[in-house]
């Protein structure tokens, strides 16, 4: 599998990028291919994210769930919640996705709308997620208002901004009456293996580059290696080997089409033990060595590409 390269601040939440200078939302277009990537590696953000599918199905892995959203329905991911998304089958897939920063809805902390509205869900953000069905009828408005915003983008037309603000707060309306009514609540042992997860990939995320142990990452939970396995693999779907690699292989893949460094320093840098290990690994996730997808970099676009509107 290859993963969309994802930008992550000091502390290892995701980089919101704002739409517009001085429109502190980030909407973006995801499209999963066979030949580009087809997957986004687990992370988490503080701003509040909705996602409207419009091709194929996606799933959205949390810890310990999993919900698969087909085209022309959507999900909610409420703040803080780490996650995973992926095409489902070999085929395309692809999904629009507005990222809503708290600040956007109410930047005062001391006011009423703030405290009423929004302190209660980012003090207790829960449940993590919320299936959005077109077939329901506040659902269903919800998804009109993020297709709403998706065309205000694509044509900017006048008042853009002002539509666009308000129809964000329709759908941070509707969402809190779809919290309130919701009975998806994770129990204690959901919520601290979410924290555990967290712990693990911002350990690897920071430490990559570097020699890592089972050791050295059990020791962040105060686990034991084989405990630290079980749970890993439990919670996330995959062993925490096959995590690293993917992880590695996605930075070597910034090395290799922004710098000038040999293929020996890059696997090297990027935390493999040697060329050979590195070049075995990148030709299983990419299907072609190091050095063919340098070339073929040198000569076509990013595979992050920008779509209809800003991409991520």
């Amino acid at each position: 599998m290859i993963a969309k390269n994802i930008a992550f601040s000091e502390d290892n939440q995701e980089l919101i990028k704002s739409v517009l200078p001085g429109l502190p939302i980030s909407a973006f277009y995801t499209a999963f291919h066979p030949d580009t990537y087809d997957y986004i590696n687990w992370h988490w953000h503080e701003a509040f994210q909705y996602c409207l599918v419009t091709e194929g199905s996606v799933d959205f892995l949390l810890p310990n769930r999993s919900y698969r959203v087909t085209e022309g329905n959507g999900i909610f991911i409420n703040t803080q919640q780490i996650h995973l998304s992926k095409g489902t089958t070999n085929a395309d897939a692809a999904y629009f996705c507005i990222d809503v920063p708290p600040s956007f809805l109410c930047p005062d902390e001391h006011s009423r709308i703030y405290l009423k509205y929004l302190e209660p869900v980012i003090q207790n953000p829960f449940p993590p997620a919320l299936l959005i069905s077109r077939h329901s009828k506040e659902p269903g408005s919800l998804l009109g208002s993020i297709q709403k915003i998706r065309d205000l983008l694509m044509k900017e037309p006048e008042f853009m901004e002002l539509d666009i603000q308000m129809e964000i707060i329709k759908i941070w309306r509707i969402t809190i009456q779809l919290l309130n009514r919701s009975s998806n609540k994770p129990t204690p042992a959901e919520s601290m293996d979410s924290d555990r997860l967290k712990i693990i990939i911002q350990y690897m995320q920071q430490h990559y580059s570097e020699k890592i142990t089972l050791e050295d990452i059990a020791l962040q939970l105060s686990l034991s290696r084989s405990e630290c396995c079980r749970f890993f693999k439990k919670v996330a779907g995959q062993s925490m080997f096959s995590y690293l690699i993917s992880l590695r292989v996605q930075k070597s893949m910034d090395l290799l089409r922004n710098s000038d460094l040999s293929i020996s320093e890059i696997a090297d840098m990027a935390g493999f033990c040697s060329q050979s290990h590195f070049t075995a690994c990148f030709k299983k996730a990419r299907k072609i060595t190091p050095k063919k997808f340098r070339d073929l970099s040198s000569r076509i676009p990013n595979d992050i590409l920008p779509l209809d509107i800003h991409s991520q």
